[in-house]
């Protein structure tokens, strides 16, 4: 297969990527069981940009494949130890976890050839994922798919949430943010009449799924991408509309937390958030309980292992011979319990290459600062909530906008066609350089 033959089919294949997740949850639903569709669009997918990834840029892959291949001797020794049968789901963990990096390689890569037609794809490929998203939703009002939250027997109110055909509503939240940071920051900067409409759509999505993470993040998303596209003088000419802007949101703020009981009744969180709260206090809020998990979990490991091994890691079989509600859900202290000191260091390569990235290309793109407000986020996510790095549905639209900022910026039009005039003769105009700007 030639080259540009081979970059046809991964990014046609990307396109699909978020279809094929909701493909897969539709079947799912429909037949009663897990049909193996999205992990096998997603193991072929990654092979072929590790493939391509390694003639363009393989300086960039050795280190999170060598990260990769230090985290298979410790679930490889219980394997062999124990027998178990769940080495199947490591190996797709440990893809996943390294899933992102390979591809922020590759699409660097293609970013800095194609240059504003990566944008015009980048922009095409989200907006349709939303649509899709948005979709999706609209499908889980009127009934079908599934709920957010699992029938709980404590609580009143057993069916919670949206999450349409998608699988996990957890990665699904992740998701969301990603393509409405990405959709948010692309109409401020080119259609603008498009901001609220997209902030509408976010809103709609993640109040259905009722998750900590859609809405808070998408309201983080929705009040600060503007601030973070504003120049100077815009600063300075919307300062009186921002001061407003501000003591409308101290209000609403004030009578949301004086009203917050009743409004938590009428949409069916107050039974679940009173349960949790009366079993581990705020932090069985804000946590979701994982803090006693995180606790327990390590503790087991390091009753039954040995500490050489806990430095390798156990392995999701490992802990599940132990536990089983094995996934504590923060995704540093998951590869770190599962994968040892490789697991916890590709936690951290990734997210040192993402916000070196950005750093490199400060001057040099305005997609910069709104994209390291999402990474934030996302960092943020991982370590309170999960399901960032250990997520099948995120590592590729998240590496492809990232790739963005590599991307130059585009010459202005008045700059490059305009004369200059120099001591009253008119002079061609000089074109920008677009790195130096």
């Amino acid at each position: 297969m030639s080259p540009q033959l081979l970059d046809r089919l991964i990014l046609v294949m990307a396109a699909l990527f978020v279809l094929v997740d909701w493909l897969n949850g539709l079947l799912r639903h429909s037949l009663g069981s897990l049909l193996p569709l999205s992990a096998a669009f997603k193991a072929l997918l990654l092979a072929l940009l590790l493939w391509r990834g390694w003639q363009l840029c393989r300086s960039e892959l050795r280190l999170p494949l060598l990260l990769l291949v230090l985290m298979l001797p410790g679930p490889l020794y219980i394997k062999w130890l124990t027998g178990h049968p769940y080495l199947l789901s490591d190996l797709q963990l440990i893809a996943k976890a390294g899933a992102m990096l390979l591809a922020l390689a590759y699409f660097a890569a293609r970013a800095k050839t194609l240059q504003q037609d990566y944008l015009r794809y980048v922009d095409a490929v989200v907006l349709a994922a939303f649509m899709l998203l948005l979709l999706n939703t609209v499908l889980g009002v009127v009934g079908y798919g599934g709920t957010a939250y699992q029938p709980m027997e404590q609580v009143s109110q057993k069916f919670l949430g949206i999450k349409g055909y998608f699988v996990s509503t957890n990665e699904l939240s992740a998701l969301l943010l990603v393509l409405s940071g990405w959709l948010l920051c692309r109409s401020w900067q080119r259609r603008r009449w498009a901001y609220p409409l997209i902030a509408l759509a976010a809103f709609f999505i993640a109040a259905l799924m009722l998750t900590k993470t859609g809405l808070f993040g998408i309201l983080l998303l929705v009040l600060l991408t503007p601030l973070l596209l504003m120049d100077k003088r815009q600063w300075q000419q919307a300062k009186p509309y921002l001061l407003a802007a501000g003591l409308v949101v101290v209000v609403l703020t004030a009578l949301l937390l004086y009203h917050l009981t009743a409004l938590l009744q009428w949409v069916g969180l107050y039974d679940k958030l009173q349960f949790a709260y009366q079993q581990r206090g705020l932090s069985g809020i804000l946590l979701s309980s994982r803090d006693f998990y995180l606790q327990r979990n390590f503790a087991l490991v390091a009753e039954h292992y040995p500490h050489w091994l806990q430095v390798l890691g156990v392995g999701q079989g490992g802990v599940r011979l132990l536990l089983k509600k094995y996934f504590i859900e923060l995704d540093f202290f998951d590869l770190l319990l599962f994968y040892g000191v490789a697991g916890a260091l590709l936690f951290c390569l990734s997210f040192l290459r993402l916000f070196s990235l950005l750093w490199s290309r400060m001057a040099k793109s305005e997609l910069v600062l709104p994209l390291a407000l999402l990474n934030l986020l996302l960092l943020a996510v991982a370590l309170l909530a999960g399901h960032v790095l250990t997520s099948g549905m995120l590592w590729l639209p998240w590496a492809l906008i990232n790739a963005a900022v590599l991307v130059n910026r585009a010459p202005s039009v008045l700059t490059t066609a305009m004369p200059q005039t120099v001591g009253g003769a008119s002079t061609p105009a000089v074109q920008p350089d677009s790195e130096a700007r």
